[in-house]
This record gives C-alpha cells, structure tokens and sequence, in this order.
C-alpha cells in the first residue's frame, strides 16, 4: 500500500529540486573555475613536475592583497559610515537618532569593516563575487554572577542564632553567594560573508531582487537547533535525522583540492555538538529551512518586515545580465601562467649550467664515474683533448626583460601599478607620480561606488528597519569617536527611530596617496604663509580654522584636545594691541615725537 504523501512532503520535494537544480548550475560552471582562482591566491602550481623547477611567482597574491586592502580603507575611511535623511521635515531628530544608533551597531556591535576586510572583499577579489547575510540575532548565555545575601550568625555550640542582649534579635551579617542567571549577551543585527561556494540562486537571476529564490547552506549543531525550536518555531523530529556524515561546504571543498584532510569529517554521535546540514530558502515573502535534505522544519511567511531576501551581492567587474562576476585572478590566469613558466624556465636553465657535460674521447680510459668532483682529484689523460666540457651560454639578459613585461601586463590589466603599492621610481617627478596615482584610481573609484550601491547601502536600510522591528527597549548609545575614547553617552527609544529616511554611504575616500601627500605640503605652506600676515594676527578664530584643517590633513586624531583656547588667543591679541598703540602715536610720519621738548615748536 502506497504512503499518501503530505503538503509538507510535497512542498519539500519542489524545493529540493529548486536547490539541487541551482546547486548543479553553479557547480558545472563555476566550482572548478573557483577552486582555480583559489589556487592561484595561495600561490599553489597546478602541476608539480619531479626534476623540473615548480616555482608559482605569488604576483596575484600580490594585486590581491594590494588591492582588497586598498578598497577596504578607502570605503571605511570615514565616520560616520551612512548619513541618515529624513523624508519629511518633522523626522529631523528621530533621523539624528537613527543615524546615532546605526553608526554604533555598524562600528561596534557589527564590526563591519572587519567583516568587509577579512570576507567579503577578499570574495570580491578572488572570485569576482562576495555575498553578504543581514539579519537579527538574539543570543543568550548562562552566566554566573555573585549576589549580595544575608544570613543569620548562629552559635557554634548550640546551632541557634546568636542575638543581641538589649534588644533579643538576631544578628544579621552579609553574605555573597553564587546565582545562575540567563544574560542576553546580543541582540542587534547581524550581518554574515556567505561562502560562495555555499550560496545558491535561481540559474535565470542577474541579480539578487529578479531571482525567483535563493539560499544558503550552513551547518548548525543540535543545541544551535534545539533553541531555534523555541524561538523560530522549527518543528525537528531528531527520531527520523541522524548527523552528518561528511561536511561539505566551501571551505572544506578549498581544503580538499590543496591537500588539507579532516576539516570534512563529521560528527556521527547524536550528541549536542554533531552538525546537521541545513538549508535556508528565501524567496521574498517566504522562508523554508530543509535539514538534511529531507525535513522540513520551517516553511512560513519572510519574518522580516522589509520583504526582502535578506542577502546582498556585488561584483568586483560585473558582466551584462549575468549574476557572477569577474575576478583578478580570472583577470591575471594566463599571464601568470606565463610568469611561472617564464621564472621556471630560468631556473631550469641555470640548474643545468651548474651540472656541466663533458666530450669523452673513445680509448682515453675515462669513464663517467672519472667526472665526479673530488676534493683534490687528479685525471690522467694521453692528449689535452681527450677530455672537453661542453660550453653552455649564460642566460641572455631579454629573459629578465621579459617577465618584467609579463608584470607590467598584470599590473596594466588589474590597475595595481607600482604607485598603488607605495613604489615610484627614483627618477619620477612628483607631478608624474601624482598623476599616475589619479589614473590609478578611476578604476578603483568605480569598483568602491559599486560596493557601496550594491552592498553597504542596502546593508544599512536592513539595519534600520530590523530596528524598527526588533528594538523592544530603551539603548544605551555610546558614541566612540576615532581615537576609540568614549565622548558621550545617548539613550535611544524605539519610538525615536520610527520613521522614513533616505541613506546616503558618506564613508568612503578614494583620495590617492600621492594626492594626500601633495595636500599635506600644500597645507603647510599655507599656514607658514598665513601665520605672517597682519590680518590672521588680528582674527584668532580664522588662525585655529587653519590649524584646525592643517591638523585634519595631517591625519592628526583628536584635533580639538590640540587646539588653543579662543578666549586665551583673543585676550593675548587685545594686550598686544594696547601695548602697540602709544608707540604708534609717539611715531608720526617718520618722526619720532616722544624725543621732542616743549618750547622747540611743540605745542
């Protein structure tokens, strides 16, 4: 007799093979051409040959590394990150709060830029496409804290308590103790890398609003399960699932193909600590959770009030309505391989310059085993010419110019010329290294306000709304500014960020290096020439405007502890104003009045 299959059974079916389909089209096209990029930023040959030379010159390493920590100062050079607009003129100080609020949760609370610097941009950069997960996170932990008790002091003889003698009561003494207590250690939002190699989308999506779904894999253990049983409503029936086997994710997948075992291996034990497989499935107003590819747990509305899917993608070189992008080292392979069989060949070569033939003449005596080097060898021989080294040229000098062109080709195709790295030649200019390091930079302006309009934007707006959803109380704001010292303490209602806003990323600087050394000479010659005029003499607050902006370029922190006093500055300019006026009247045209006497004509 057939088993009648469920709606849930049903629904669990069409969605695996959802999965599975994205899955497969990602796989057959990107998963070898990814372990490949990946090899490469490791600087690992895809081919040892034995006798030969095998060196992989690490020159992606090199733009990688250059590069992603480039676009990561550049996009977080300034606080606040995002400025928060308000729509209407009456949300001015809720829009004031928010951005408070926002700011400390993305510096403090998200620690954003490391998320960006560690992850997400090194995704971009090798594989040409970083993906990123916002959500909400409550967690909680038992803690053990120590409490203030009493209890009665009572006698050692008798075990009763010890009392006062005029007023017959106990005596009371204090006592600390241990208590257990449940402390919510976070609740704010989140926000996640999702290994590529882990994500999956609808194969007909450009990008993450058009695609029909999409999800991620991640391995979660029994306990991590067990308390979204009662806070996410999943409904496991633990009889029917058994852990893991094998852990297959990304970053075991990266470790396999370079010859790293063990990360793979699973947790066959049903205890708190086994792993389970688990997909989530978004679409916009729905979200699925699939264990182990055959047990739906969750399948509901989208329980975030935005509707969206909670993911973000950007593209280091996005390609025309394709959802993957391009990468530096898909940008850098055959160049590369080129420089590896270029140095390789090199070596080779002056290995067997180093190993010497030898022309042997027939009847001399001398074998082989006679041109073994010895220390102190004598050969005889019959004629001079019985034995002959055969004469290898040494390497011609366009060897050497050629992997410098190879270089130069990387660094023309990747925009990671020798200015980027804080190399200029010795023979340069300033206005020529200025110059390059602007040309330089367009490229990376447009790969920085690509990330910011695909990703720290949108990041932003998930953050203000999963506010408004999920603030329940008042938060204690602290405002930490650059010099990481806490300035100010705010409190923040959940009524005071509800609103409608506009936000703008205004973290970024793509200002060049060369640019900012240019404008620190600038700056410097400016105020030289301005502390000599009369006019900044006479006006303090003009003279701590231009010292305040010369302290700025200077990268100086915390320039206001720095500053003089304007009250100081203005009383030390009115006493040095009354100390020059009588020697202005004693001197009149030239003459000076004050060694005049009565009667010699003067009135």
């Amino acid at each position: 007799m057939a088993v009648k299959k469920t709606k849930k059974d049903e629904a669990l079916k069409v969605l695996l093979e959802r999965i599975e389909r994205a899955e497969g089209y990602r796989d057959s096209n990107y998963r070898d051409k990814w372990l490949e990029y990946y090899k490469m930023y490791r600087s690992i040959p895809p081919e040892v040959e034995a006798g030969r030379s095998n060196v992989f010159v690490p020159y992606t390493f090199t733009n990688i590394e250059t590069i992603a920590a480039r676009i990561t100062e550049s996009l977080f050079a300034n606080r606040p990150y995002v400025i928060v607009m308000p729509q209407e003129d009456g949300d001015a100080d809720k829009a004031e709060k928010t951005q408070t609020l926002l700011d400390y949760q993305l510096e403090q609370i998200i620690r954003l830029k490391r998320i960006f610097s560690e992850n997400i941009i090194k995704c971009l950069c090798i594989y040409g496409t970083a993906v990123s997960y916002t959500g909400w996170q409550v967690k909680e932990r038992k803690v053990k804290k120590l409490q203030q008790g009493y209890e009665y002091l009572q006698s050692d003889e008798t075990g009763e308590p010890l009392r006062f003698d005029d007023m017959n009561e106990p005596i009371v003494v204090e006592k600390l103790t241990v208590a257990e207590q449940i402390q919510t250690v976070y609740d704010d939002p989140i926000v996640q890398s999702i290994d590529i190699f882990d994500y999956f989308v609808d194969p007909k999506a450009t990008c993450v609003s058009d695609a029909r779904f999409c999800g991620h894999r991640e391995y979660q253990t029994k306990e991590q399960l067990s308390e979204l049983v009662k806070t996410a409503g999943y409904s496991i029936d633990w009889k029917t699932l058994a852990p893991a086997d094998n852990i297959e994710n990304g970053t075991t997948k990266r470790h396999l193909d370079i010859g790293i075992s063990g990360s793979g291996e699973g947790d066959t034990e049903r205890n708190n600590a086994a792993l389970y497989e688990v997909l989530h499935y978004w679409e916009d107003n729905r979200h699925a959770v699939i264990i182990n590819r055959c047990q739906l747990v969750l399948d509901g509305d989208n329980p975030f009030w935005y509707g969206e899917k909670p993911y973000d993608v950007c593209r280091y070189i996005p390609l025309a309505n394709e959802f993957y992008g391009i990468g530096i080292p898909e940008i850098n392979k055959a160049l590369q391989s080129e420089l590896n069989t270029t140095r390789n060949q090199r070596i080779d070569y002056n290995t067997m310059t180093m190993r010497r033939m030898w022309k042997l003449r027939k009847g001399s005596g001398l074998t082989s085993r006679d041109l073994i080097w010895r220390q102190g060898g004598v050969l005889e021989v019959n004629e001079m010419d019985d034995l002959q080294e055969i004469n290898v040229q040494e390497l011609p000098a366009s060897a050497f110019a050629n992997e410098a062109n190879i270089k130069q080709d990387m660094r023309d195709a990747t925009g990671c010329h020798d200015v980027v790295m804080g190399l200029s030649n010795n023979d340069e200019t300033a206005t020529t290294t200025i110059t390059k390091d602007n040309n330089a930079s367009i490229r990376f302006k447009a790969i920085i306000g690509s990330v910011e309009e695909d990703m720290l934007v949108p990041i932003a707006k998930k953050c203000i709304a999963l506010d408004k959803q999920f603030l329940s109380s008042e938060r204690a704001v602290r405002i930490v500014g650059e010099d990481k010292e806490v300035s100010d303490m705010m409190y923040i209602d959940p009524f005071e960020i509800n609103g409608e806003y506009d936000i703008y990323y205004v973290g970024s600087a793509v200002e060049p290096m060369a640019t900012k050394q240019a404008n620190k000479q600038r700056y410097l010659e400016a105020f030289s020439i301005a502390a000599g005029l009369p006019e900044y003499a006479a006006s303090p607050q003009a003279k701590i405007n231009l010292l305040r902006e010369l302290f700025k370029s200077l990268e100086i922190r915390d320039v206001e502890a720095l500053l003089p006093d304007i009250s100081v500055m203005q009383e030390q300019a009115a006493g040095a104003t009354q100390q020059q006026k009588p020697q202005q009247i004693d001197r009149v045209g030239g003459l000076d009045l004050s060694r005049l006497v009565a009667g010699e004509g003067v009135v």
